[in-house]
């Protein structure tokens, strides 16, 4: 490996690190209070270190939160090619959503809060709108699996059940994050699941 390989592969490693560390900033501080210093001092860098990595604090924050989306995504894709039918996976997808919402996980507040921020930024607006399909596309493929497999004998298309569910899924995120609902994890997944079984009517359910 040359020289050149060697230090890109580190500069690399080394902006992931500082991405990282954004993120864990901006699941305190929130998007809008975090700054170059909060940063610095999490990653124990130098101001200058992220200037030269990222050049600006919106170029730093727009990366981080791209990065940690595709990380949730990647968790989705796992989830959806879980064993099990096309109902067995569907249900691992909403208990996982749930079980998160209903913990107080600070993803999900990262994620309301990047998408208030989305609202007022054209770049990070596409960003989300990317995340969002990404979603919606993983609760519709698994659905149009059932239904091609015979799992599913839904009451409506595929796609409006998977924007069903992805906008139910959002709107209890709301309710605990920005209302403080008292809502727990089981009580989600009971509703998420209800809500499938009425849309869907599984087979083995």
């Amino acid at each position: 490996m040359s020289n050149g390989a060697t230090m890109s592969d580190a500069s690399a490693e080394r902006r992931a690190e500082l991405l990282v560390a954004t993120t864990r900033v901006i699941s305190r501080r929130g998007y809008a209070g975090t700054r170059f210093q909060d940063v610095a001092e999490e990653a124990g860098v130098a101001v200058g270190t992220l200037q030269h990595h990222f050049g600006t604090r919106s170029r730093m924050l727009a990366e981080a939160l791209e990065q940690w989306i595709d990380d949730i995504d990647e968790q989705l894709v796992e989830l959806r090619d879980s064993e099990g039918d096309a109902w067995e996976r569907l249900h691992t997808i909403l208990l996982h959503v749930a079980t998160r919402i209903g913990e107080r996980n600070e993803s999900w507040r990262m994620f309301l809060d990047f998408t208030g921020e989305a609202l007022k930024d054209p770049e990070l607006r596409r960003t989300a709108a990317r995340s969002q399909q990404r979603w919606l596309d993983g609760f519709v493929e698994t659905i149009q699996e059932g239904v091609e497999a015979g799992t599913f004998q839904p009451v409506v298309g595929s796609a409006e059940a998977g924007a069903i569910l992805s906008a139910l899924v959002d709107g209890l995120a709301l309710q605990v994050f920005a209302m403080e609902s008292d809502l727990s994890g089981a009580e989600a997944t009971a509703w998420l699941t209800d809500t499938a079984r009425v849309l869907l009517r599984p087979h083995s359910a």
